[in-house]
Order: structure tokens, then C-alpha cells, then sequence
């Protein structure tokens, strides 16, 4: 009998049960900021924590002065060392138009957002209408929905939401992974 006839289907099934386990360690978010760069494009942009740890839940709320046809999203990803350096992973710019309407769904991106929509009231498409309340409510960041061997570390994620080549906001997510 060949033995080596089961190696493959164990470590196969041994690597899916690895990815699939529930992560062992916890999110702690620092800082959740948003800022309202251009007040001619919005009325209210409020970022809310209403836990920290070990599964963050934050809220946001906005409102657009007047109707937008289109937005971009632009995505910066830094890891910050313990001294304090900074260690520039990934900026990656999206069409958020794309974003809403779930074109971007297949990616890490679309992972998120699919969540988002489950608890807000954003809409599905462009043209985004102004003069309406856009909440996203008790989002949770979850451990699972980071990769399974991520290390300790602190990152910052900062999204910059742009109108052709205006800044409108800034959003800042600082947090750290803890074993």
C-alpha cells in the first residue's frame, strides 16, 4: 500500500482546518478619527468607539451637502514598529462608485464592505444624494477577518475620500493585534 496516497489529502485538509480556525489573537483599536477636510461637500462626519477591545465595535455618521456622481477612496496601510518608525505596506486607490455597487467583492476590499452594507444605510450605486443621514452602526472588526498568521503588531489604515482630485476627509484607524 502506498502511504504517500495520503499524505496529500492530510495536508490539505490540515492546512484548510489552519485557515479557517478562529484566530488566537485580539484587536485592540487605538484611534478612530474622522475629519471633515472640505465642509462645502459635507455637513457631518462623526466617528464613534464604542469598544475598544477585544472585538471593536465603531459607528459613522455623514451627511453630503449636495449630490455626488462620483468618489474615490484612496487606502494607505502603514505598520508602526515599536520605535516608533513607520513601515509603508500598500496605498492603493478605488473607485468608490465600483466600491458601492460591489465590483471590488471578490477582494479583500468587497470582504469588508459586504459586512458594511449589513449594517448601514449606504447606498448600493452612484450618484450618492445629498441632505440624507448615512449611518454605518455598530460595525465590529473581527479577528477572523484578518490572515490567519499575522503577527503582533500596530498598523494604521488611513482612507482619504476624494472627489476628482480634492480631498474631502480623512479617516484614521490605528490598532493593534495582541496574542
Amino acid at each position: 500500500m502506498d502511504h504517500r496516497s495520503w499524505l496529500y489529502p492530510l495536508a490539505f485538509m490540515t492546512l484548510l482546518s489552519l485557515a479557517q480556525a478562529k484566530r488566537n489573537f485580539i484587536v485592540d483599536l487605538h484611534n478612530f478619527t474622522c475629519i471633515l477636510v472640505d465642509p462645502s461637500y459635507g455637513k457631518e462626519l462623526t466617528c464613534v468607539i464604542h469598544k475598544s477591545r477585544p472585538d471593536p465595535v465603531i459607528a459613522v455618521r455623514f451627511m453630503l451637502a449636495k449630490t455626488e456622481k462620483e468618489f474615490n477612496i484612496h487606502f494607505n496601510l502603514d505598520i508602526i514598529k515599536s520605535d516608533e518608525s513607520v513601515i509603508k505596506m500598500g496605498n492603493s486607490k478605488l473607485d468608490g462608485c465600483k466600491y458601492l455597487s460591489s465590483l471590488y467583492g471578490n477582494n479583500i476590499y468587497g470582504k469588508f464592505f459586504k459586512r458594511i452594507q449589513q449594517v448601514s444605510n449606504l447606498p448600493r450605486k452612484c450618484p450618492i444624494p445629498g441632505n440624507k443621514l448615512y449611518e454605518i452602526r455598530n460595525y465590529s472588526v473581527e479577528a477572523d477577518e484578518f490572515p490567519p498568521a499575522v503577527p503582533e503588531l500596530t498598523f494604521r489604515l488611513t482612507l482619504k475620500i476624494m472627489i476628482g482630485d480634492h480631498t474631502i476627509a480623512h479617516i484614521f484607524f490605528i490598532a493593534s493585534t495582541i496574542y
